[in-house]
């Protein structure tokens, strides 16, 4: 390992890491439901290998024949419901995916990532800046949970794994990253 001294030219493998920034948000800040309507109810729990038999049939998803462990949290209502932003922060993508629906994917930080699928309406773009309780679109459908049409599939990824998102409500960020 050499040393490095200032006016030394560097090459680097890529520029990716310097033209993805994403500032740092208020560590204290908690984690919020990605609804504000109260006739929202859970549909499908997220997958947890310690969880109860019971708990863990409601998590599986069936599709085409094969079941799937849900990796996030649905949702759904009779009527249409506004989603909202669970945190501040970036929105890092926005798409439409035949199986998965309208999808919104939000950076928080370096480690925490939201991800919003099957959605009916989106209502912000890719490099837009949100913060906690922004409505970011509305519920809908998709493919993968055709039997829902006012529903939401939610994901969080901290440091690039799924955490359980009903365990993570009402909690800071800096506890989250904690655990």
């Amino acid at each position: 390992i050499g040393v490095l001294n200032p006016g030394d030219d560097f090459t680097y493998v890529n520029d990716y890491i310097f033209d993805s920034y994403y500032p740092v948000i208020n560590q204290d800040e908690k984690l919020i439901r990605p609804y504000s309507s109260e006739e929202v109810s859970m549909y499908k729990n997220f997958y947890d290998k310690d969880a109860s038999e019971e708990e863990q049939k409601n998590a599986l998803i069936y599709h085409e024949g094969i079941y799937m462990q849900n990796s996030g949290v649905d949702y759904k209502s009779d009527q249409v419901f506004d989603v909202v932003a669970s945190l501040s922060g970036t929105v890092t993508n926005v798409s439409d995916d035949t199986l998965l629906g309208k999808t919104i994917e939000i950076r928080n930080s370096s480690e925490i990532i939201n991800l919003y699928q099957c959605l009916g309406e989106v209502s912000v773009k890719k490099g837009d800046t949100v913060t906690q309780g922004q409505i970011i679109g509305k519920s809908g459908s998709c493919e993968l949970n055709n039997d829902i049409k006012n529903g939401l599939h939610f994901e969080i990824y901290k440091n690039g794994r799924v955490i359980n998102p009903e365990k993570s409500y009402d909690i800071s960020i800096k506890e989250i990253l904690k655990n």
